[in-house]
């Protein structure tokens, strides 16, 4: 047992180890093995920090959609009350209880913007199948094919991501 310790600090030239890279005759030191050991253990504790690192951003990832799916769960919800607004509106004759309805609308509108939400604009433009469901198609001569001729329902883009598409109507010239 002497021998080998006395052989783990010697080089093959026979020198002493300084536990270097390289011995002073300007080989590779020998006693490498103990180091290969340590080696083996940074390796190992670099890929596990490694992989807590990508579990960390994973998970960070996580969190983020599952808030923004539970946002978008509750406008989703929340639609449908704004939808009655405009029902409602229709059926309204007391001109104090209209503005009181429009006043109640135009808040939830507003807040609905300020967080981010922006309704899809339909009534005159192209139809756009990324945006607008067509319920139906009517024939006017006077506007281009594919121009959305009214809206159904309001659709609404909530961080770049179609929370409810439009439904709407477009216009469809006879095919010649």
């Amino acid at each position: 047992m002497g021998k080998d310790k006395e052989k783990e600090k010697k080089c093959n030239c026979g020198e002493e180890c300084t536990c270097g890279d390289e011995c002073s005759c300007g080989e590779e030191c020998k006693c490498g093995e103990k180091n290969d050991e340590a080696m083996q253990y940074l390796n190992l504790a670099k890929q596990i920090q490694a992989d807590f690192e990508n579990f960390r951003k994973r998970a960070i990832e996580d969190i983020k959609k599952a808030k923004l799916d539970g946002q978008i769960s509750v406008i989703e919800a929340f639609l449908p009350c704004l939808d009655t607004f405009k029902e409602a509106k229709k059926s309204i004759t007391d001109e104090n209880i209209l503005k009181g309805i429009e006043m109640i609308e135009e808040k939830i509108i507003s807040t609905l913007q300020n967080i981010g939400i922006k309704k899809i604009e339909s009534k005159g433009q192209r139809y756009d199948p990324h945006l607008h469901n067509v319920i139906a198609v009517m024939k006017d001569e006077s506007q281009e094919n594919d121009i959305i001729l009214d809206e159904y329902q309001a659709g609404y883009i909530f961080n770049d991501r179609v929370i409810r598409y439009a439904k709407v109507i477009v216009n469809k010239k006879e095919d010649k």
